[in-house]
């Protein structure tokens, strides 16, 4: 077993006092050897600020900056696009983009924030498909009778 530490990123999250709406008050960089562990000290950094201040504090998304870190998949997000047509409408792939992270819904969270950076990047891509790259699908169930 490696005890190699890994780079992740934290998102944190800031609600004032007499607030409905957590905004993102800073980015927490953590050295670990999983993402539980990177978790495990991103919770004791949160528990920290807490005390020093009356604001709910939250963690964000979890974004590995080492790829293939223990506890993390690569996910591939594809972007398209929508052109309107005269009867309807017609859906174009635009970008395909593999990122690490732990689930499908934390690598939805981390491609929009990369895709931003990409030059060219229009405002109306959307997310049309999150799939993971080299692990085979799961199957469904059949229900029994």
């Amino acid at each position: 077993m490696s005890t190699a530490a890994y780079s992740w990123e934290f998102t944190l999250l800031r609600r004032l006092p007499g607030t409905h709406k957590a905004r993102v008050a800073g980015r927490l960089v953590i050295e670990a050897p999983c993402a539980d562990d990177a978790r495990e000290l991103a919770m004791r950094e949160l528990a920290e600020r807490a005390v020093a201040d009356t604001s709910a504090w939250s963690l964000g998304v979890l974004k590995p900056l080492t790829p293939k870190a223990p506890g993390t998949h690569l996910f591939a997000v594809t972007f398209a696009v929508w052109e309107a047509t005269d009867d309807r409408f017609v859906r174009h792939d635009i970008h395909r983009l593999e990122v690490w992270a732990e689930d499908a819904t934390n690598a939805r969270r981390i491609a929009q924030q990369d895709i931003q950076t990409l030059p060219g990047y229009a405002p109306a891509w959307r997310i049309r498909e999150v799939s993971a790259v080299g692990r085979r699908p799961l199957r469904r169930r059949r229900p029994a009778k």
